[in-house]
């Protein structure tokens, strides 16, 4: 079953705080499947962390974005796209769907905006990385072409799973919203 869901560009439609506190909710929840604390608050997170859930406008600048997910009104979800080296490179981060609404579409569809983002603004390729405990996420990107790539550049602390895809020409198609 897929929820309808509006999906847009957080800071371009004036929604940065909403993003912001998506974005803190999946870092607060990935601390704590991490082993560390759960955070209460921005505060409380690692610098690097604060800084990026403070400064959303500047780490995911064009052609990067932060997309966020809504079903009638209510935030559900959200994922980031930052522009990385080398040129027309673009990493993906923070997808998020609050558990209550797991199992909707929900994250193929923020997924499915995201690669239409990056194939409007001349990405070529996406990389990402998450935790090898998240089997079923580290499946789901199996299933949207993802696959395994080298380590690259990300600051973690902990073991991570590295994959990539290729932005195609399917992904400028209009995309439908589930």
């Amino acid at each position: 079953m897929t929820a309808a869901v509006t999906v847009v560009s957080a800071i371009p439609a004036g929604r940065g705080d909403d993003a912001a506190a998506l974005v803190f909710e999946y870092m607060a929840i990935t601390l704590a499947e991490a082993g560390l604390a759960m955070p209460a608050g921005i505060d409380g997170l690692p610098p690097a962390l604060q800084y990026e859930c403070c400064n959303l406008p500047a780490v995911y600048h064009s052609p990067g974005t932060v997309l966020i997910a809504c079903h009638r009104e209510e935030l559900v979800g959200c994922v980031g796209l930052m522009s990385r080296s080398p040129e027309r490179t673009g990493e993906i981060r923070r997808l998020y769907v609050r558990p209550a609404h797991r199992g909707q579409g929900i994250a193929r569809t923020l997924m499915s905006h995201a690669h239409h983002h990056a194939a409007q603004h001349g990405i070529t390729r996406l990389i990402l990385d998450v935790l090898p405990t998240r089997t079923s996420v580290i499946s789901f990107y199996y299933r949207l072409g993802y696959t395994d790539t080298e380590p690259f550049p990300t600051g973690s602390p902990v073991p991570m799973v590295y994959m990539e895809r290729s932005v195609t020409r399917d992904d400028i198609l209009p995309i439908r919203t589930s």
